[in-house]
């Protein structure tokens, strides 16, 4: 009964807080910005990036002397790999021209099965910076397997309601839990205006951060369901096909649908924004102050940005995990020491990390009411 009170006092609270306001036409702004973004760059426009694939298939071949590339030429298997590299994506730049998707299709999986072969090659080192990694091969080897067996007659267009979404939460992950950090920084502090209204309650401490939790994960939901509609105008373009599938590392290379994809990401996006909230009530308890808070987060998330080492010497920190579209893509792998770690284990981990979050909240700061100065 009482956290219903808590609730009606922080709602009361919370209808004239202009933070929320601000917050939700943030995630219109970023929506849109992301629609124009693709429209002025050119993003997901296939033939625009094979051209870039093709001009970077020459830059491969610069590191060689010119040699002879055919069957019984003296070219290297590597430089002759890298040749019928090139013609590959030639051919993938013809068939886009012209939209015969399946040709397209088949020129790629080639490309995924000549790269497979290069890995084994001497010399491999000269060009491997310039080629995928073998995680991002053998995840675009089965999507393109995949695509070409199910006779698939298209290509994702970004302009479609569904890809966009694909696409706007394939990025999510870079700033969500900063997003959410400045949001939450405040989570308690902003009552601080409003000690008369908070006094005039009986409220325990825990159903008082009870009653806070609730209502900033009400705006969350909001905030996602708002990147749904602000997409919505996309919806004169087509829908797209929802069951398209999309390259993911789950303990290895794997498919999902573009809707399981962004299913996946709206729970990662939960369980993080849970973890945000309770990072910030307890920070808000220990440092009294909204810029230390944020400041505190900021470091905590940045740090391993800044120093990727940290990834491997600590693979089960809970901060590895905030952005979690590197981890769905394999990125750890790509490390110069890599590691092998997946958002199934992150999401064990921070699991973990709000009950013990949970446990000092309730065990440490519930004892007795609220008080305010």
């Amino acid at each position: 009964m009482r956290v219903f009170q808590a609730l009606k006092v922080g709602l009361l609270i919370e209808r004239k807080n202009r933070k929320n306001l601000v917050a939700l036409l943030a995630v219109v702004v970023v929506v849109f910005g992301c629609m124009f973004f693709i429209k002025a760059q050119s993003i997901g426009d296939q033939l625009n990036e094979r051209k870039g694939d093709y001009y970077n298939s020459s830059a491969f071949l610069s590191k060689f002397q010119v040699q002879d590339a055919s069957k019984n030429g003296d070219g290297s298997d590597l430089f002759k790999n890298l040749t019928q590299q090139k013609s590959a994506i030639a051919l993938q730049i013809a068939a886009l021209t012209v939209e015969n998707y399946p040709m397209y299709y088949e020129a790629s999986l080639r490309i995924a099965e000549l790269r497979q072969q290069a890995f084994k090659l001497e010399d491999y080192e000269k060009v491997v910076e310039l080629l995928p990694s073998k995680l991002q091969n053998a995840m675009n080897y089965l999507y393109f397997k995949t695509m070409y067996e199910s006779g698939k007659d298209a290509v994702s267009d970004l302009s479609h309601y569904i890809p966009f979404l694909l696409f706007f939460f394939s990025l999510v992950g870079v700033g969500w839990y900063i997003f959410m950090s400045f949001y939450t920084s405040a989570i308690l502090l902003d009552d601080f205006e409003h000690s008369s209204i908070i006094k005039g309650y009986p409220i325990r401490f825990d159903h008082y951060i009870l009653s806070k939790c609730i209502i900033a994960f009400s705006y969350v939901l909001a905030f996602i369901v708002l990147i749904f509609i602000s997409a919505a105008p996309l919806l004169l373009n087509g829908f797209g096909d929802p069951a398209e599938p999309v390259k993911v590392y789950l303990g290895e290379a794997a498919l999902i649908s573009s809707v399981g994809y962004i299913a996946r990401c709206i729970g990662y996006m939960l369980v993080i924004s849970v973890f945000v909230m309770l990072l910030s009530i307890i920070l808000n308890v220990l440092l009294k102050n909204m810029y230390l808070t944020l400041f505190v987060h900021c470091i905590l998330f940045f740090l391993q940005i800044i120093f990727p080492s940290l990834v491997s010497i600590f693979p089960y920190n809970p901060f590895h995990f905030m952005n979690f579209n590197e981890i769905v893509n394999g990125m750890p792998l790509d490390l110069a020491k890599p590691v092998d770690i997946t958002m199934n284990a992150g999401l064990l981990i921070m699991t973990i990390c709000i009950m013990i979050m949970l446990f000092v909240i309730k065990t440490f700061f519930s004892t007795g009411k609220i008080k305010r100065t």
